[in-house]
């Protein structure tokens, strides 16, 4: 069977089992809302409870009140008992009435978090049997739940800006990353903790608000601002941490990290003179391991009398890293007939000790946890230290805490991580100067009626912006010359670059992003209607090929029939 009469048979008999759902396309412009996985576990079956005013997506005729539901995976399908109704269906969204204010939430128990109070939709569906949660909600209240939990609510003001300002920049580079699936982040450590919303958390809603819609730009890129708790006095790069690099970060020295007491460190004695005093100072592991050494070095056994130096050696990382691998240690020793001086070296990695100075001991650090590791004099002898709690890319959050309470601004404290970055706003479409274009169909969901095989150059021809400076980045986020296709971006610079705005590219047909039409579009549309891997925003919008608001079969057939040359699909530009 010819690969094409093989696509039709498997879309007619998706058009059998599945019902034809329409998508809700968004019209606030992209990077004003976001999606993210919520943490569930891997359950059939959990109960919530809406409050305030939802209707149902996929049935407007639902009444959906106040009273605790139970969602449960049925077979691939998921399925919600109203009073008034049972609706199965492969997905079911609960909207909010008044989306983007605090009066509609919905209130589960997060796997990770415990139970918590979600602002925005929620989308649920099946996914490998299990059910799955997605919080749709716009950006800055998305920062609500992120800043307070990414950095305590009691930190100073300026701190938190600076920390709303990284959490907005992070998130929305991840949504362009990620564009094409059907969410942006998940509500871990793995992108950024997000607990939801709590009214309690004045001070961080605050910083949000103040800060709305700025965010870290470089030459006309949104940096993808990391951040870790304790840098251990030093700022680390992506080249070192990742195999990635961007010119904005670099290895520069941060001793306000250091002056915090609640940055965690690891640290180990090593006594100018050994008596049994200050043996009885030293960690065990190292006394051992010292003792060991410096016997294997003199080729008998000999007593510890002093140390003469200790030498941090060979950094992990060239640059001025102090991430040292080892420690050379110059000492004196007897053999109890003469007295003499050797030099060992240890790794420092290998090295096993638990003591550590650290108001927040609790957290229980460990240094298999810790990343910066060197040696330092300090009173009566030096000290093995191990800091650095996280990767010590960009902005240090201890550091930060300090620097905000000694003065510094926000724009200051980001200034010092993010080397010649800019404070940039990213505003919707209602906001920013229109585009204009007698070719192209403009609007704050999407830029249709581009061609498959239209180039960044040609399409920049047909466009215009008065008051704005026009620009295709590519669906990574980066300035493109290349081929446009469905999640590239049209982007609005304006007010001498202060502000932003980006409208996503839709080829419709163009499924997967390469600016043209075959096979592979029609695959991921069939992957999406058998829902084993759903498109998202652009994406979705682009497998609507038959223009009718709904992902069924006559998008495949349509697509089908452009490709054969039976037929030519319409990009209504």
């Amino acid at each position: 069977m010819k690969r094409g009469y093989r696509l039709i048979a498997c879309a007619l008999i998706l058009a059998l089992m599945l019902p034809q759902a329409a998508f809700a396309q968004g019209a606030e412009g992209f990077g004003q809302n976001v999606r993210i996985k919520l943490s569930i576990g891997d359950r059939t079956s959990f109960k919530f409870t809406p409050v305030g005013e939802f209707t149902l997506l996929e049935d407007s005729g639902v009444k959906v009140g106040t009273e605790e539901l139970t969602v449960k995976a049925v077979g691939g399908r998921v399925s919600i008992e109203f009073a008034n109704k049972t609706v199965t269906a492969p997905s079911l969204t609960l909207k909010s009435a008044h989306y983007g204010e605090r009066t509609d939430y919905i209130r589960l128990r997060n796997s990770e978090h415990g139970t918590c109070t979600y602002l925005g939709d929620i989308t649920f569906d099946v996914v490998e049997g299990s059910l799955r949660a997605i919080n749709t909600l716009p950006m800055e209240q998305y920062l609500y739940g992120v800043v307070p939990n990414e950095m305590s609510n009691s930190f100073p003001i300026d701190a938190l800006k600076a920390q709303a300002v990284c959490a907005r920049s992070f998130a929305l580079s991840r949504c362009y990353r990620y564009q094409s699936r059907s969410y942006d982040l998940v509500d871990t450590s793995k992108d950024q903790t997000y607990h939801g919303y709590a009214s309690k958390n004045r001070r961080a809603i605050a910083a949000v608000d103040a800060t709305a819609g700025e965010l870290l730009t470089y030459e006309n890129k949104i940096v993808e601002a990391y951040y870790s708790s304790s840098n251990g006095g030093q700022t680390d790069t992506p080249k070192n941490v990742w195999d990635s690099d961007e010119p904005f970060y670099a290895i520069v020295d941060d001793p306000y990290d250091l002056m915090n007491a609640s940055s965690i460190e690891e640290l180990s004695f090593i006594p100018d003179e050994f008596t049994d005093e200050t043996r009885a100072m030293m960690d065990a592991e190292v006394l051992s391991a010292i003792q060991r050494a410096a016997n294997e070095a003199a080729g008998e056994s000999v007593a510890l009398l002093s140390t003469i130096a200790v030498t941090p050696a060979e950094p992990e990382h060239e640059g001025g890293s102090r991430c040292y691998t080892r420690i050379d240690i110059a000492l004196a020793v007897s053999n109890g007939q003469e007295e003499g001086q050797l030099t060992i070296s240890l790794a420092i990695g290998e090295l096993s000790f638990g003591s550590f100075n650290n108001t927040l001991g609790k957290i229980g650090a460990r240094k298999t946890r810790l990343r910066m590791s060197g040696a330092e004099r300090t009173e009566g002898g030096w000290n093995i230290t191990m800091r650095r709690w996280g990767h010590g890319v960009g902005m240090s959050q201890r550091s930060a805490q300090v620097r905000a309470r000694l003065g510094q601004s926000y724009d200051e404290i980001l200034a010092f991580y993010y080397i010649d970055t800019r404070l940039g706003t990213f505003t919707d479409y209602a906001s920013a100067p229109r585009i204009e274009s007698d070719k192209y169909a403009v609007s704050a969901a999407a830029i249709t009626g581009v061609a498959p095989g239209t180039t960044a150059e040609d399409m920049l021809k047909n466009l215009t912006c008065a008051g704005g400076t026009l620009s295709i980045m590519s669906a990574k986020g980066a300035e493109t010359a290349g081929t446009v296709g469905t999640g590239c971006f049209v982007r609005i610079s304006y007010e001498d670059g202060a502000k932003y705005c980006d409208i996503p590219i839709v080829t419709f047909g163009d499924t997967d992003g390469n600016g043209k039409i075959d096979t592979d579009d029609i695959v991921a549309i069939q992957k999406h209607m058998l829902h084993t891997k759903l498109l998202g925003g652009a994406y979705l919008a682009a497998a609507d090929a038959d223009h009718n608001g709904k992902i069924e079969l006559g998008d495949i057939i349509t697509l089908l029939r452009h490709i054969n040359g039976d037929g030519k699909l319409k990009q209504e530009g």
